[in-house]
């Protein structure tokens, strides 16, 4: 993991899946070749070194096993997404995972064998930590991951809507057109909170706010807030217009807001279980 920091050496995950501490810097140079190369040879010279390329400061290990059973049928790489995804979505939207190792990074200098290292998430996040903001992991957002990653892939394996609105929500914030991003959260939300294609502005803005708090003040004003969001996204799908980043963060809040509840209570609220939140006594 790359812009966190752990705050202890070592976090056990449970299911044989840990963090440690760790420093890599992970670097990739630009180099050219002006001559085809031959089928099983390296192009031939002249070779030419170019400027750009990226650096990754690799500062959290997530290790985790290849040949044991995981809950939700994960397997390791899903794990490390979802491990990543949970924590993002927690407290550390701009945490990202650049490479997947075969070796500990601590083992490498000393191993015989050169390592395998696989790009995984590459592109940056549009969230920033705040300068006065601490990148260390907590200890809370370390002990709620391990609390509720099993449950989390259970859901996200038997709720086909549930795992599509998470890797909308996880993918959102890639950095990009803002407009685009702003499509991909509205989407995952009406798949957790639309019931047909129909009336969606007010379905889904009824839905989110009574899943998100009881009947008075408080649901009322989220009602408006949603319903005026909407309008921003809206306005994302059928113009060219800039979308300020506002809209993005506050739809970001809201969603952010029902799949912690969702992954709290391991439940997917149905259509008829939102419908008696807005209408039953």
């Amino acid at each position: 993991m790359t812009n966190v920091e752990l705050s202890q050496a070592s976090f056990d995950l449970g299911q044989d899946i840990r963090l440690e501490k760790t420093f890599a810097h992970l670097m990739s140079v630009n180099m050219m070749a002006f001559s085809p190369a031959e089928p099983g040879r390296p192009h031939p010279a002249p070779w030419k070194a170019a400027k750009g390329g990226f650096g990754y400061d690799v500062s959290i290990e997530i290790q985790v096993p290849t040949g044991t059973p995981l809950p939700g049928s994960l397997n390791a790489r899903d794990a490390i997404w979802l491990i990543a995804a949970l924590l993002r979505l927690a407290k550390f939207p701009y945490l990202m995972v650049p490479i997947i190792s075969d070796h500990s990074f601590s083992s490498i200098p000393k191993s015989a064998d050169e390592p395998v290292l696989e790009p995984f998430e590459t592109e940056k996040r549009l969230l920033r930590a705040a300068e006065e903001t601490s990148t260390e992991v907590d200890c809370d957002s370390l002990d709620w991951v391990r609390r509720v990653w099993p449950f989390t892939a259970e859901l996200i394996e038997k709720h086909s809507r549930f795992a599509t609105a998470f890797r909308a929500f996880d993918s959102c914030t890639i950095r990009g057109r803002t407009s685009s991003s702003l499509l991909t959260l509205w989407g995952g939300i009406e798949q957790l909170f639309s019931p047909s294609p129909g009336e969606l502005r007010y379905r889904v803005s009824s839905n989110i706010a009574a899943f998100l708090h009881p009947p008075g003040n408080d649901r009322l004003a989220t009602y408006r807030e949603i319903m005026n969001l909407y309008n921003e996204r809206s306005t994302a799908a059928h113009t060219a217009s800039a979308i300020d980043q506002g809209p993005l963060i506050q739809s970001y809040v809201i969603m952010r807001n029902a799949l912690i509840r969702m992954i709290d209570e391991h439940h997917v609220p149905t259509q008829a279980e939102l419908e008696n939140a807005i209408f039953a006594q």
